[in-house]
C-alpha cells in the first residue's frame, strides 16, 4: 500500500511539472518570439505583394495540439492600396500553424496542420474594368531554386466566404465554405492540394441570370498549382450540387501583364432541369423551364476556354440532353408522358450575348396521340431572334393550356400545326429589338373544336378552322373558320397583314395592322341578361404571345369587316333580322358607316355608329338608327328600345380598381317613322319619334302622330334600366281631338267615363303626364299622375243617363241632347281620382259652374252652381241657336242655385246646398287642388 501511494505522488508531481511547462513555455515564446513571428510574416508577405497587411496578433499554445506547438495569428487583414477608403481583400479571424515543439529552435520546420477560421475573400471589378483583388508579385529565379519537398498532412478551413463582383461584365459570384479538409504537398515549385469541401453556393448571377441561390454542395478536389508557369490544374475533382455529381477537369494559366488568364475548364454531369434550362433561356421563355416542379435531370457538358480577364469573357460551350417521363409542364395542368430535349448553347465568336446562340437539335413532347416537335435556333440574347420549325398534333385543350389561354379547361377538339418561323422575341429587358422581319410560313388547322364558355349562351361546337401564315406582306389568311355558337352556324373569312410584325416586331408604330374580314352569324342571343359574375382571386395571368396577337387583332391600326347576322334575339318582343353592317377601324376610332337590318315585326332599320376601342375596352359607343314601319306596335317599339339599351350591359368592359365598372358613356340616337300605329286601344297614323338613349334613359325629343281625328305631340323621358318597371315623364299636346273617338278609346280601356256614343265635339289640350310602364310596356292607370289644361269646343252630350236621371223633372226632349258653349278646363288625375276645379259648363239648358272630384269606377261628388229658373223656363231652341252661332253671346238670367251631385254604387243623387256651405266646400276643394299640384311638383304654365 505504501509503495502504491509513493507512485501516486510521483505521477502528481510529473503532472504538475507538465502543467507548469505548458503554461510557461507559451508565455516564454510570446515574450521572446512574438515580434520575431510578426516580422517574419510581414517580410514574407512583402516579398510577394505590395498590398497592405494590417496589424495582427500572435499567440502560442502548447496544450491545444500537445505535444505540438500552435502558432496562432489573430485578425489578419489584407487591404488594397487604392482609393480613399481601402477595401479589405482577404481577412482571417484566426490562422493556426501547428509545428513540432522542437522546430521552434530550428531553421527548417515541419508543419503538422494549418487551421483557418473566419476566412473572407472579396474581389471586385468596377464599371470601368478596374480590378481590386489579391495581387502577387512575379517570382524571381531565386524563388524557384529550392527543391525541397514539404508535406502538410492537414489543412482545415472553417467558415469562409468568397465574393467576386464584376460590374463591367454585370456578373457576380458568392460562396460559403462551412468546412474544408485538405492535405497539401509542396514539391517546389508545385503546390498540390486534395481533399473535401462542404458549403453552399450563395448565388451565381449575370444580367439575366440568378442561379444556385443558397444551394448546398460538397466537393472532392484534386488541384495543383505551379507558380513558375502560373498554371493551375484540376484533375479527378467532383462537386455534388442539387444531389447530382458534376465532374471538374481542366486548367488555368495566368497571362503576362494585365491580360488575365487563359482558361480550359470542363464540367460534365447531371443537374435538375428547372435550374439548368432556365439559365440558358431568355426571360420571355424562362417560365417554360424555370418551375421547381419540373421533373427530370439534364445531362450536360460545359467547356470554358480562351482568355478571361476583368473586361474579357471566355468562350463558353454547353451541350445538354434531357429525357423525362410524366413531365408536368410548368404552371399548367399539362402532363406529357415523354419529353426529349437535345441542344447546345454557345456564346459565339465574340464571347458575348450578341453572338450567343441556343440550338435545339430536338425538342419533342408526347402524350397519347398528342405530339409536338420543335427544332431551331435562338440567336443573339440582346435582340433575340428565333428560327425554328414547329410541327405537331395537339388537342385544343392541351394547346390552350400550353399557351395559357383563358378558360383553358373549356376546349376540346384537335389542332394540327406545321410552321416555319423566324421571328424576333420581345420581353421587358429587350432595349434594342431585332430589326429582322418576322417570317411565319405554314398552317394551323382545327378540327371538330368545341369551346365551352362560362356563359349561358356560350358553347361553340363543330369548330373547323383553316388558317395560313403567308410570308408575303406578313399575312395571316383565314381561309375559313366555321362552327356553331350555341347551336347557330357562323363563318369567318379574311386576312390580317402585319399582325405578326405588331406582336413580335420591335417598333410597333411602323407596323400598321390591317384586318379585312367577312363574317356571317346565323344568330346571336342577347335575350337573357347575364348573371353577375363572382370575382375570384386568381394568380396573375402570365402574358403570352397570343395576348399580343389578340391585342393586334383588336387594337391594330386598321380594321375593316363586313358582317352579316341572320337574327339577333333581344330581351323584348321584337328581334332583329337580316342584319348587315360594315366596320372600319383606324387607330382607336372604330366607325360603322353602314348598318341595315329588319325587325321581326315588319320594320326596317338603317344606321351608323362609332366608338373608341382601347385596352380598357369600348369607350363612348354611339349609334344613330332610323326605323321605319308600315304598321308599328308602339308597345313593341318601347320594348325594342329597352332591348337596345340592355345590349350594352351584355359585355363587361375591363376596368381597373380606380375606374367605375358601369358603362355610362354610350348614346343611341333613334328616329322612328310609321304609317300606321297601334298602342293597345290607341290607333294612329303618320307616326314620328326621335329619342336619345343614354345613361339608362330614353330622352324623348319628339313624338307626333295623327290620332282621334287630331294631332298629338309629345316630349319627355323614360327610365330603361329598372327591372321592376319603366318610369315615364311626358309633356303632351293634343290638337282638335275628336271627343267621340277619344272617349271610345277610354271605353275600350274600360275606364268608367262617358260612353263614346254619348259625346260629340273636339278638344285642344296640354298635358303633363307621369306614369310607370309595366313589363308589358303598358301604363298602369293606378300609377298615372296627369295634369291637363283643355279647351273644349262644340261639345254635345246625347242621352247621358246620369243627367237625364238628375233632371227627370224636365222634358226628355230637353235633356236627351245638350249643347255646350266652348269652355277652358283643368283636370288633375292621381290615384284614379280626377279633380275638376272651376269648370264653367254653360249649355242650352242653363248656366252651369262645376267643382268636384271623380274616382274612376267608384264615387263622385260635384258642387253645382246653376240657375233653376233659367233651366226650367229658358227657350231651348233659341239657346241652341245662340251656342251654334260663333259670334253670339248669351248671359245667364235668374237666381243661382247650389246643388251637391253625388254618385255612389253607380247611382247619382242630388240635393240642395246653402250658399255659405257651398262656398266653404268649394274653397276646401280649391285648397286641395293647390296642395296636390304642389305635392306632385306640377308646372301648370308649360302649356301657356
Amino acid at each position: 500500500m505504501a509503495r502504491f501511494s509513493h507512485w501516486i505522488k510521483i505521477g502528481a508531481a510529473l503532472a504538475g511539472v507538465l502543467l507548469v511547462v505548458g503554461l510557461l513555455i507559451p508565455l516564454l515564446l510570446t515574450t521572446v518570439y512574438k515580434e520575431k513571428v510578426i516580422l517574419s510574416v510581414r517580410n514574407e508577405f512583402a516579398s510577394h505583394s505590395e498590398q497592405r497587411l494590417a496589424d495582427f496578433g500572435v499567440n502560442f499554445s502548447l496544450l491545444s495540439h500537445f505535444p505540438n506547438l500552435a502558432i496562432q495569428l489573430n485578425d489578419v487583414s489584407i487591404h488594397d492600396n487604392q482609393g480613399p477608403k481601402p477595401m479589405e481583400i482577404v481577412g482571417v479571424d484566426q490562422a493556426n500553424l501547428v509545428i513540432r515543439l522542437t522546430d521552434i529552435f530550428r531553421e527548417s520546420r515541419t508543419v503538422q496542420k494549418i487551421l483557418l477560421k473566419g476566412v473572407r475573400y472579396h474581389q471586385r471589378v468596377d464599371s470601368t474594368g478596374q480590378k481590386t483583388g489579391l495581387v502577387w508579385k512575379a517570382e524571381t529565379r531565386s524563388d524557384t531554386s529550392h527543391t525541397h519537398s514539404i508535406a502538410i498532412p492537414e489543412i482545415r478551413i472553417e467558415d469562409a466566404t468568397v465574393i467576386v463582383e464584376n460590374e463591367y461584365k454585370k456578373n457576380a459570384f458568392s460562396m460559403t465554405i462551412r468546412n474544408a479538409d485538405l492535405r497539401g504537398h509542396l514539391n517546389h515549385p508545385t503546390l498540390q492540394l486534395q481533399g473535401t469541401v462542404e458549403g453552399a453556393i450563395d448565388f451565381i448571377k449575370n444580367r439575366n441570370l440568378l442561379l444556385f441561390r443558397a444551394q448546398a454542395f460538397t466537393a472532392n478536389v484534386r488541384y495543383e498549382y505551379n507558380p513558375t508557369t502560373k498554371t493551375g490544374m484540376f484533375s479527378q475533382s467532383q462537386l455534388v450540387v442539387n444531389g447530382s455529381p458534376i465532374h471538374l477537369t481542366g486548367s488555368h494559366r495566368k497571362l503576362p501583364e494585365n491580360q488575365g488568364m487563359e482558361l480550359n475548364i470542363g464540367l460534365n454531369g447531371l443537374q435538375p432541369a428547372h435550374e439548368f434550362l432556365a439559365a440558358l433561356l431568355p426571360d420571355s421563355l424562362k417560365r417554360y423551364a424555370g418551375d421547381a416542379d419540373m421533373k427530370g435531370k439534364v445531362a450536360f457538358r460545359f467547356r470554358m476556354s480562351g482568355q478571361s480577364s476583368a473586361t474579357v469573357r471566355p468562350h463558353n460551350d454547353i451541350s445538354f440532353q434531357l429525357q423525362a417521363q410524366n413531365y408536368h409542364w410548368p404552371r399548367t395542368p399539362v402532363v406529357f408522358q415523354t419529353v426529349q430535349v437535345r441542344g447546345n448553347w454557345n456564346n459565339g465568336a465574340r464571347n458575348a450575348r450578341e453572338t450567343t446562340k441556343l440550338t435545339l437539335q430536338q425538342f419533342r413532347v408526347q402524350s397519347g396521340d398528342d405530339t409536338l416537335v420543335v427544332r431551331g435556333t435562338l440567336a443573339n440574347l440582346v435582340s433575340p431572334v428565333a428560327d425554328a420549325t414547329i410541327q405537331g398534333n395537339l388537342s385544343l385543350q392541351q394547346l390552350a393550356q400550353l399557351m395559357n389561354w383563358p378558360g383553358d379547361s373549356l376546349y376540346s377538339g384537335t389542332a394540327a400545326i406545321d410552321l416555319a418561323v423566324r421571328s424576333p422575341l420581345l420581353y421587358s429587358n429587350v432595349l434594342k429589338p431585332s430589326p429582322n422581319e418576322p417570317f411565319w410560313k405554314g398552317t394551323l388547322r382545327v378540327k371538330e373544336g368545341c369551346l365551352h364558355f362560362p356563359k349561358p349562351s356560350g358553347r361553340c361546337t363543330a369548330l373547323n378552322a383553316d388558317i395560313h401564315f403567308i410570308p408575303e406582306n406578313n399575312m395571316l389568311r383565314i381561309r375559313e373558320v366555321v362552327g356553331k355558337l350555341d347551336g347557330r352556324f357562323f363563318k369567318i373569312n379574311g386576312e390580317v397583314t402585319n399582325l405578326l410584325r405588331y406582336a413580335l416586331g420591335g417598333n410597333r408604330a411602323t407596323y400598321p395592322v390591317r384586318t379585312k374580314l367577312a363574317a356571317h352569324w346565323q344568330e346571336l342571343d342577347f335575350s337573357k341578361p347575364l348573371p353577375p359574375s363572382t370575382r375570384r382571386s386568381a394568380p396573375p395571368k402570365i402574358p403570352t404571345s397570343t395576348d399580343s396577337l389578340l391585342a393586334g387583332l383588336l387594337f391594330g391600326t386598321e380594321y375593316s369587316a363586313v358582317i352579316r347576322i341572320d337574327r339577333i334575339r333581344l330581351p323584348s318582343r321584337e328581334d332583329l333580322s337580316d342584319m348587315s353592317f360594315v366596320v372600319h377601324k383606324k387607330g382607336e376610332r372604330v366607325r360603322v358607316p353602314q348598318l341595315r337590318c329588319r325587325t321581326t315585326l315588319g320594320g326596317s332599320i338603317a344606321g351608323l355608329g362609332h366608338f373608341q376601342l382601347t385596352p380598357d375596352g369600348i369607350q363612348a359607343p354611339y349609334a344613330a338608327l332610323s326605323l321605319s314601319y308600315e304598321r308599328l306596335d308602339l308597345q313593341r317599339l318601347v320594348g325594342l328600345l329597352s332591348g337596345l339599351n340592355s345590349m350594352q350591359a351584355t359585355y363587361k368592359r375591363p376596368v381597373s380598381q380606380q375606374k367605375k365598372s358601369a358603362l355610362n358613356d354610350y348614346q343611341f340616337d333613334v328616329e322612328v317613322k310609321a304609317r300606321k300605329l297601334d298602342y293597345q286601344t290607341l290607333k294612329g297614323d303618320d307616326f314620328g319619334l326621335k329619342t336619345v338613349i343614354k345613361d339608362e334613359t330614353a330622352q324623348l325629343e319628339r313624338l307626333t302622330m295623327n290620332v282621334f281625328g287630331g294631332r298629338l305631340g309629345s316630349h319627355g323621358l323614360m327610365k330603361l334600366g329598372r327591372p321592376e318597371g319603366f318610369p315615364v315623364t311626358l309633356n303632351v299636346t293634343l290638337q282638335k281631338m275628336d271627343l267621340h273617338q277619344l272617349f271610345r278609346a277610354a271605353e275600350e280601356m274600360r275606364i268608367d267615363v262617358l260612353k263614346s256614343e254619348n259625346i260629340r265635339g273636339n278638344v285642344d289640350c296640354a298635358m303633363s303626364l307621369r306614369t310607370e310602364l309595366n313589363n308589358d310596356f303598358l301604363p298602369d292607370i293606378r300609377k298615372i299622375t296627369a295634369y291637363t289644361r283643355a279647351s273644349i269646343r262644340q261639345m254635345e252630350l246625347i242621352e247621358v243617363q246620369p243627367i237625364q236621371q238628375a233632371l227627370r223633372f224636365l222634358p226628355k226632349a230637353k235633356t236627351s241632347h245638350i249643347y255646350f258653349e266652348d269652355v277652358d278646363a283643368q283636370f288633375l288625375l292621381h290615384d284614379n281620382r280626377i279633380l275638376m276645379p272651376d269648370l264653367n259648363l254653360s249649355s242650352n239648358l242653363s248656366y252651369l259652374h262645376l267643382n268636384g272630384d271623380y274616382t274612376l269606377n267608384k264615387k263622385a261628388a260635384f258642387l253645382v252652381e246653376i240657375s233653376l229658373t233659367d233651366l226650367i223656363f229658358g227657350n231651348n231652341k233659341r239657346r241652341i241657336r245662340q251656342i251654334q252661332e260663333p259670334d253670339s253671346t248669351r248671359t245667364s238670367r235668374g237666381l243661382k242655385n247650389h246643388l251637391l251631385l253625388q254618385r255612389d254604387l253607380g247611382k247619382y243623387r242630388m240635393k240642395m246646398f246653402g250658399r255659405r256651405d257651398f262656398e266653404a266646400q268649394k274653397q276646401t276643394l280649391r285648397s286641395e287642388w293647390q296642395e296636390e299640384l304642389s305635392r306632385h311638383k306640377i308646372d301648370t304654365t308649360f302649356s301657356r
